[in-house]
């Protein structure tokens, strides 16, 4: 089942990352236009980057302690007043413009946007149960993908033809429109909305928050964290998407444009027609897991293992063809089990905490992506410049087959008979 707030939820994101983009594309081009200069337009992804691994460190006190209804709420109407100063400042001194304090109101509007994934991914599973989460997933990832397959190229035109600052001002309106949208937004597991005696879990909950506010923040800094390491399902998704990350960065745009030009000896316009022909791939993909969602609700772990096995064969192929049009081909398909997979993957990991820790376990996770990310980035830059893109590509096939194997050893823990319960009332902490 699928409630109305769902589709709240998933308009007001959609909708966010719209803003989004169209935000990051202006900001970039003003930025690169009014300073000439590359390095100063690498600081703005620099702290934007920055601000949200020190959000999703904090992110555990937040979520501990507040609705994550109000979390999104307050995310969202932030970035948009913090946006709509930024965007007063630029109009009103287009020359000799600060760029420290451009950099600043990034950094305040990424550590805010920052909290708004642990949020939203904890709260998918309070609005979509059963067989419905998974098809929510979908629905999420597939959405995903359309902004930023067609969100990019149309914001460039957009930028083009109204320049920087009106491209900035629909930003500015698609911000309001999603803080509107997220209003409406209603969690099932708000005890006030839940239950008659309001006033009798008014008073216990009262009393535990101030049982909370007696805990350090270290230790509620800690929670999440633990939570990974001790449960065993959660603990072995960790260990197979942290292997698989080590080889799926592989798939960043600097890696594709490096295997265009050195592996099938190709200009920078295939660099695009990659990019798009992925992006259709993982839409694709997305619509079938929404089609297929019963089938794949039963041993949902075994076929995300299945999927990745189909990734690594066309990794391979992938890593040794010398044919453009042929990976063209082959970088859409894979796009197909890559989504497949990271959408059972979240469903997985959605259903394996109780909803009163769920936040907090989303925001450790969060944080732990980022730090593989960026460490398998920075490995698999010397990788390439030392040993070339097939190699690299080889790698990241057989880092996948590592993490299949591991997934293997631990399946009997994703038995049907041994999956958690979805969220209940019983389990509102926030």
């Amino acid at each position: 089942m699928i409630r109305r707030s769902f589709y709240y939820l998933w308009g007001s994101q959609t909708i966010s990352n719209v803003a989004d983009i169209i935000y990051m594309l202006s900001v970039v081009v003003l930025v690169f236009s009014s300073s000439n200069s590359l390095m100063t337009t690498i600081l703005i992804p620099l702290f934007r980057l920055s601000a949200q691994v020190l959000s999703g460190l904090v992110a555990p006190i937040v979520l501990g302690r507040f609705r994550l209804t109000r979390i999104l709420l307050f995310s969202q109407f932030g970035q948009f007043l913090i946006f709509t100063l930024l965007l007063l400042y630029l109009w009103i001194t287009p020359d000799q413009r600060s760029f420290l304090f451009i950099f600043v109101m990034v950094f305040g509007m990424s550590f805010l946007d920052g909290w708004t994934n642990p949020a939203r991914n904890a709260l998918v599973p309070r609005l979509a149960t059963g067989e419905g989460l998974m098809r929510a997933n979908g629905m999420v990832a597939v959405s995903d993908q359309v902004v930023k397959c067609a969100g990019w190229a149309l914001s460039g035109i957009i930028v083009a033809w109204l320049g920087s600052l009106n491209t900035l001002v629909i930003a500015s309106c698609c911000y309001l429109v999603a803080v509107t949208v997220t209003s409406f937004i209603r969690d099932p597991l708000d005890q006030k909305e839940l239950s008659p005696d309001s006033s009798e879990l008014a008073t216990n909950g009262s009393e535990t928050a101030k049982e909370k506010e007696k805990g350090s923040h270290w230790k509620e800094l800690g929670e999440g964290w633990q939570i990974i390491w001790h449960n065993r399902r959660i603990r072995s998704l960790m260990i197979v998407d942290s292997v698989d990350t080590i080889g799926g960065t592989s798939w960043l745009g600097v890696f594709i444009l490096a295997y265009v030009t050195q592996v099938l000896h190709q200009d920078a316009s295939w660099w695009g027609f990659m990019n798009a022909s992925f992006f259709s791939g993982t839409i694709l993909g997305g619509l079938l897991v929404v089609g297929l969602v019963k089938r794949l609700q039963r041993n949902s772990f075994l076929y995300m293992l299945g999927a990745l096995l189909v990734y690594v064969l066309i990794t391979v192929v992938f890593a040794l063809n010398t044919i453009p049009v042929a990976a063209l081909v082959l970088f859409a398909v894979s796009g197909l089990p890559v989504q497949m997979a990271g959408i059972i993957r979240r469903t997985l990991l959605q259903t394996s905490a109780p909803a009163a820790q769920l936040p907090k376990v989303m925001a450790g996770i969060d944080v732990l992506t980022n730090l593989a990310f960026g460490l398998s980035l920075l490995f698999l830059g010397w990788y390439a410049d030392r040993f070339g893109m097939v190699q690299v590509y080889l790698l990241a096939a057989a880092m996948t087959t590592i993490a299949v194997l591991i997934g293997w050893f631990y399946r009997r823990d994703f038995q049907e008979s041994e999956q958690m319960d979805r969220p209940t009332a019983t389990g509102a902490g926030i």
